[in-house]
């Protein structure tokens, strides 16, 4: 694969349906199986990761030295936040689940 994987196991689960009516049960099977098998594999990969499931998801998509380096990065080159990132809770607050919003 084309990213450095954090372990030994990689686990991606995908739910596709079609009746937008069907948004809600379906969302909440695959966030629940994810939390179901989520021991058995270490972090995300950010492309497919459902950052909205978990504030804390885009952190584990990455090393913790990656992540503290990314955060260093964000915070040199865009102080002011003005870009919209996965790598700041603060801007990144509207696109999280309500439960995941509060501070």
């Amino acid at each position: 694969m084309a990213f450095s994987a954090l372990g030994d196991s990689y686990i991606a689960l995908y739910a596709v349906w079609q009746d937008p009516r069907q948004d809600a049960v379906n969302i909440n099977w695959l966030r629940q199986a994810m939390q179901a098998v989520e021991p058995l594999g270490t972090g995300h990969y950010i492309a497919e990761a459902d950052l909205t499931a978990a504030s804390s998801r885009a952190r584990r998509s990455f090393a913790p030295d990656d992540w503290q380096r990314l955060q260093s990065l964000k915070t040199t080159y865009d102080p002011d936040g003005v870009f919209w990132s996965y790598l700041s809770p603060e801007t990144s607050r509207s696109y999280l689940s309500p439960e995941d919003a509060s501070p």
